[in-house]
């Protein structure tokens, strides 16, 4: 094939247009919240027209949810893989935290929406939503008892130690995206962070945790 026919190959290649949708959804709910955005606002940053955007989706909760859907199946699937592993507990989990950080910065938009989502209350975390976030607790609860099990870990309430491991995972995710507005990497708590460091960082405190030695009288 000639230059000139790749070029008109390049040109002539189909827009995937549910992709760029769900693309422009996610990243306007992730800086607007649900509320703040509206079909249009959609349809322009995908420039599409509306009748595209409902080809796909039946409305703008229906879109949300699949942008929601899309992270939390993510993390079922490496959660459950990771709980299933014949490794012991503790590599598990060292790998369960690797994998999140970088499922994380496969989809930026999802720590500012999720946390934006609880901040609320949750009133869009419909009945299957909430199925998905359980596949993903049950599963790093599973790690948790097996390593109790063993020995490797501590008693500790797995709600607690959920929020322990993964919530600042989220919080330096939203950290991230308010430090990318201009003038702001000069403040100390806004500095760059490497992904390396928080994923060696996140998995010792795990560790510190939930050791046997941190049990207090």
């Amino acid at each position: 094939m000639s230059p000139s026919s790749t070029v008109r190959h390049r040109r002539s290649a189909p827009r995937d247009s549910r992709t760029d949708v769900f693309t422009a959804a996610a990243e306007l709910f992730s800086a607007r919240g649900f509320d703040g955005v509206g079909i249009d606002d959609i349809a322009h940053a995908a420039r599409l027209n509306k009748a595209m955007i409902y080809y796909h989706f039946d409305s703008k909760r229906a879109l949300y949810r699949e942008v929601v859907h899309d992270m939390l199946r993510a993390v079922g699937t490496l959660a459950t893989e990771a709980a299933s592993r014949l490794d012991a507990a503790d590599r598990r989990l060292e790998s369960f935290i690797a994998a999140f950080i970088q499922l994380a910065d496969q989809r930026p938009w999802f720590p500012p929406l999720m946390l934006r989502e609880i901040a609320e209350g949750a009133p869009r975390l419909e009945p299957d939503t909430l199925a998905l976030m359980k596949t993903v607790f049950m599963a790093f609860s599973r790690i948790l008892a097996d390593g109790q099990a063993s020995g490797l870990f501590r008693p500790i309430n797995p709600v607690l130690a959920y929020m322990s491991i993964l919530g600042p995972i989220l919080l330096n995710a939203a950290r991230e995206r308010a430090a990318a507005r201009p003038g702001r990497l000069d403040l100390p708590m806004f500095a760059d962070v490497s992904h390396a460091d928080l994923t060696t960082h996140m998995q010792l405190a795990a560790m510190r945790l939930l050791s046997p030695q941190e049990t207090r009288p």
